[in-house]
């Protein structure tokens, strides 16, 4: 472990000496608060070179506790986000996750609820699940101690468990429009097609909303700068030795066309609820009306989006639209990893 977070430190170091320059950070991939102490030297190690605003970092229900907690916020934490999945103990067995009952779950939130902001995530679109079930599920995540709930659709998984192998999208719609009218005349505000939240001025993990580029350190990551996609290798001992030696631990990569940044960009936008004229302008200086005459044309005919000022809104049904469009982003995204891990890049 001390070797991985080494070369992370070299690999940052390398877009250092380049001179980019960075305000946030977003640290996931699994469970990084198993990590806390080395995750909290990596922050410190980045905070010397630059002035950093806010951290979100992802974090295990079963690995919380108050000192952990307090050191997040000593180092910065400003967003702390719990892959909870479900309150139900049957669920969290059906789904392969170790099993706590309520009590301990919400003990657990209550401690880590002194972090700017908490989210919650919690799965919908389960093969067994039920408009009952998915009810309480929402009914918890309001009672607790948190100030953003995010509700993931069941995606296929790339270790080829059964549970998510094939995802019904049956049901996905009622679902996704229960959650919708559970949050009606509610003290939350949607922030994106998934998340909801308390707090308006919070952070949340989707950062390709707020920011058109990013850089991803570490085995797996991946990053989008001026129109290019990297992938890091997945592999640590090779992703330690291209470090090592001075190269970037980069296997694959793409430059898109014009055409797809403008798409792309479109896409994170979308999910997003509101499509502002003046970004797209900004960074392809380009009349995004103009350009996406033909789609925006047909979102508008079926209803799935509105025209206020100079941003394009979504209704309802595009906010559903947005989150099947974001959950075959994902999808796609998990191939880009099967197909890294099973070529041993």
């Amino acid at each position: 472990m001390k070797d991985y977070f080494i070369s992370l430190k070299k690999e940052i170091t390398d877009y250092i000496e380049n001179n980019y320059n960075f305000d946030s950070i977003y640290i996931g991939g699994g469970t990084p608060t198993l990590t806390v102490y080395e995750i909290s030297d990596l922050i410190d190690y980045i905070k010397q070179y630059f002035n950093i605003k806010d951290i979100s970092i992802e974090g295990s229900i079963y690995d919380i506790n108050e000192e952990k907690i307090k050191l997040l916020k000593s180092i910065g934490v400003t967003r702390l986000s719990l892959g909870i999945e479900s309150f139900q103990s049957t669920t969290q067995k059906e789904i392969g996750r170790p099993q706590l009952d309520y009590e301990e779950i919400m003990n657990k939130i209550e401690i880590a609820s002194s972090i700017n902001t908490l989210n919650v995530d919690i799965l919908f679109n389960l093969p067994y699940q039920t408009i009952k079930d998915l009810s309480y599920e929402i009914n918890k995540a309001k009672e607790s101690k948190a100030n953003q709930i995010t509700f993931y659709p069941i995606m296929p998984s790339i270790r080829n468990s059964d549970l998510f192998k094939e995802p019904s999208e049956n049901n996905e719609k009622p679902f996704y429009y229960y959650i919708l009218k559970s949050f009606q005349n509610s003290d939350f505000i949607q922030s994106n097609a998934w998340t909801f939240t308390r707090n308006q001025n919070s952070i949340t993990d989707e950062y390709i909303v707020d920011y058109p580029f990013f850089v991803g350190v570490g085995t797996g990551a991946m990053s989008y700068i001026n129109g290019k996609y990297y992938v890091n290798s997945f592999n640590i001992n090779k992703y330690e030795k291209m470090v090592c030696e001075g190269n970037m631990p980069v296997v694959l990569s793409k430059k898109l066309s014009l055409r797809e940044q403008v798409y792309l960009e479109f896409i994170y936008k979308f999910y997003s609820l509101i499509i502002d004229k003046k970004i797209f302008e900004k960074l392809f200086n380009i009349d995004i009306e103009n350009y996406m005459k033909n789609e925006l044309s047909l979102l508008a005919f079926i209803n799935a989006i509105k025209y206020e000022n100079d941003r394009i809104v979504l209704t309802d049904y595009g906010k559903y639209i947005a989150n099947l469009i974001m959950k075959n982003f994902y999808i796609n995204i998990s191939k880009i990893r099967k197909y890294c891990i099973e070529n041993n890049l």
